[in-house]
């Protein structure tokens, strides 16, 4: 039999405990037949008795398992029986094992008072006594197994008193251990609460994330609302360039799969609802006895990302009018240039008839170049005005129908060039206190407008005045407006039709709208593509002059960036 093995056949015809009642032995003895003695006198008891051929041995065994008593040899050598009790006692879980030691000296020999000295509960003499010994061992037994039931009895009393919600008072030392364990539980809590109040605090969105599931362990109040995990099925993402991104492509599955992002910008919309925003994201390693996670960071770029895409359309806008301008001022430039070389011409030849005929046949051109390029420059002019809020405003009484009839009588060249037949209704004189030189703008710019578009069909002009307001109605039968232009047309350097087939800044309706939001009236459009359009202005008979005019946020954004 190897060293350390459990002993457990007992002689024939004794008593042999349950396996479940069995408690542990140790035999500590260097002599092998010494082991075997005490093997056959005490298998009748029917324990588990397991041996050991040294002190060290035996200090092994006491690291695997806990006995019940321990009978130690004194003298061995290495370590005899005094040294390894000592051991014994110092180790804190076997301290209070009993420990008999087995010795031959006489006594006489023994140093009885030092075996007692180390714990020990009793001492046997070689040879053995089997009755003497097995009676001592059964008592240690005994003593093993009521403790062990006391134990038993002790952890059901406790069950019981836990079930019955009357538990009793616990030892000292469990209730100093459940009052520690309270005190950092609370503190833990404690801890936590406050680092989510900081998080909570925090204006930037931020996650905490379950590695691979992309499961939402944290999420701080900013965040919350969010559209930004993807499992919303009603909210469509897409990257800067606004392609949709696939599940796999979403920020926060990306991040979980251990990407590291850094300022990934996404685009969500939601219904009517939309933004934009940057994603950050670190993986956090496991510490301080948390799991690794994920930690994303969102920072909203819904803002930045409009007044980008504001300055970019502003910048096209700038360019177009660039262009638009410069081809507008090259036209009459042009046409202007050309007839004076025909002068110079003429008179370089010293041929004054046809001098004279140039001057009769092209002096209404020249006319009308010159008051497209005076038109162009005051358009210009008035544009800086009402932006620095500067567009002066002189009032005075005036009948809105004599001037209608003066500006469409100074037009009657135009409408025949344009062969566009013009119909004018005046219900009356309608008096009313406005400035006379930007009425006669509003005017000319809203008959000219459908003149342009009106390609060679009719235009009808109303004057009329309804419940105490004067209003001006300009229709015409041409291309028509689609209702998404509708308002932009009314922005500045807008325009519904391309400026190649038609010409213009994109001014004349902008400044329409600012000189009648200067008088405290309004104007609005009709229209259906291919059945014309109707502008209809309304002013109150007492103009309300904001004082100074001002443009909208983001026409002024369009302005700074069209260098206007």
């Amino acid at each position: 039999m190897d060293d350390g093995d459990v002993y457990l056949s007992p002689l024939q015809g004794a008593t042999v405990s349950e396996p479940a009642d069995r408690v542990n032995i140790l035999l500590v003895d260097d002599q092998p037949e010494g082991l075997v003695a005490l093997d056959a006198i005490l298998a009748p008891l029917g324990q588990n008795l397991v041996r050991a051929s040294s002190g060290r041995e035996a200090l092994r065994q006491l690291l695997k398992q806990d006995f019940a008593l321990i009978l130690l040899d004194v003298v061995m050598p290495e370590l005899d029986g005094f040294e390894t009790a000592k051991i014994i006692r110092d180790r804190g879980r076997s301290k209070d094992t009993p420990i008999i030691f087995l010795t031959g000296l006489s006594r006489g020999e023994l140093p009885a008072f030092q075996a007692y000295a180390l714990g020990a509960v009793d001492y046997i003499l070689k040879p053995f006594e089997p009755e003497i010994l097995r009676s001592k061992v059964t008592v240690f037994v005994d003593l093993a197994r009521k403790t062990e039931l006391i134990k038993k009895q002790a952890a059901a009393l406790r069950e019981a008193e836990r079930r019955e919600h009357e538990l009793a008072l616990a030892d000292a030392r469990t209730k100093a251990r459940e009052e520690l364990l309270k005190r950092e539980v609370e503190v833990a809590d404690h801890e936590r609460r406050w680092i989510e109040a900081v998080l909570n605090a925090m204006p930037t969105p931020l996650v905490l994330l379950e590695p691979n599931s992309a499961r939402t362990l944290f999420a701080n109040r900013a965040a919350q609302g969010w559209p930004w995990s993807g499992i919303q099925s009603s909210v469509q993402f897409s990257d800067r360039d606004g392609n949709r991104l696939r599940p796999e492509q979403l920020p926060a599955v990306r991040a979980a799969a251990g990407e590291k992002l850094d300022g990934v910008h996404v685009h969500w919309k939601e219904g009517e609802r939309e933004g934009s925003f940057l994603a950050y994201s670190e993986t956090l390693p496991r510490q301080s006895g948390h799991d690794e996670t994920v930690l994303m960071t969102m920072l909203d770029v819904t803002h930045l990302t409009r007044v980008e895409e504001n300055l970019q359309a502003a910048v096209r806008a700038r360019d177009t009018f660039l262009s638009v301008a410069s081809h507008e001022l090259k036209t009459p430039l042009t046409t202007l240039g050309l007839q004076v070389q025909r002068i110079i011409r003429a008179q370089r030849r010293g041929d004054d008839a046809p001098l004279a005929q140039t001057g009769r046949d092209h002096v209404a051109l020249l006319d009308r170049s010159i008051n497209r390029l005076n038109k162009l420059v005051n358009d210009l002019l008035d544009v800086s005005r009402i932006s620095a809020g500067k567009l002066d405003m002189h009032i005075e009484e005036i009948d809105l129908a004599e001037v209608v009839q003066d500006v469409t009588g100074q037009m009657k060249e135009e409408l025949v060039i344009a062969k566009c037949p013009l119909e004018l209704k005046v219900d009356g004189s309608i008096v009313g206190q406005w400035d006379r030189s930007r009425l006669e703008q509003v005017v000319a710019n809203l008959v000219t407008n459908a003149v342009k578009y009106a390609s060679g069909k009719p235009v009808e002009i109303s004057v009329f005045e309804r419940e105490g307001t004067a209003c001006f109605v300009v229709r015409d039968q041409g291309i028509g407006i689609s209702p998404q232009d509708q308002g932009r047309i009314f922005q500045r350097f807008e325009r519904a039709a391309s400026e190649r087939e038609y010409g213009g800044l994109g001014l004349g309706l902008w400044i329409v709208k600012q000189i009648v939001n200067g008088f405290g009236g309004e104007i609005s459009v009709e229209s259906e593509l291919g059945k014309g359009s109707t502008f209809t202005v309304r002013l109150p008979r007492k103009a309300e002059i904001a004082s100074p005019l001002t443009i909208p946020a983001h026409e002024t954004l369009h302005s700074a960036a069209a260098g206007v």
